[in-house]
């Protein structure tokens, strides 16, 4: 394992999740579409750092899915977490372009989502 690419990966979820929390606090309104993006990264890295965790090279995708699908044999305890990561998938791209707007509602779901997902993802011994 590499212990310095797993802090990285996590190092970066951290501030991912950093800036959901700064931006809700300043305006759901105004910032629901970065709010829902910052959310499904900071779940994406802490993916990444849990597969690197177990010597699992980490696929390029926006998939939560596709990398829970990676880990879950290693880290059975996340199968619970499916249906939230499945939420969160769609705003890693849809919603970053014309077309696809996201709402506070949709925020409001995020920022609820990954702070359940971060305290899963923190209370898993790798």
């Amino acid at each position: 394992m590499n212990e310095e690419l797993v802090k990285e990966w996590t190092l970066k979820a951290e501030e991912d999740c950093l800036a959901v929390e700064e931006l809700y606090k300043i305006s759901v309104m105004r910032f629901a579409a970065i709010i829902c993006f910052h959310a499904q990264q900071c779940a994406e890295k802490y993916l990444k750092a849990l597969l690197i965790s177990h010597n699992i090279e980490p696929l390029r995708t926006h998939s939560l899915e596709t990398l829970l699908d990676l880990i879950v044999d290693n880290v059975p305890e996340l199968e619970q977490c499916q249906d939230m990561l499945t939420g969160l998938t769609p705003y890693s791209v849809e919603y970053r372009y014309p077309g696809v707007v996201a709402t506070p509602d949709d925020a409001e779901y995020c920022v609820e989502t990954i702070r359940e997902l971060r305290k899963a993802f923190k209370g898993i011994k790798s």
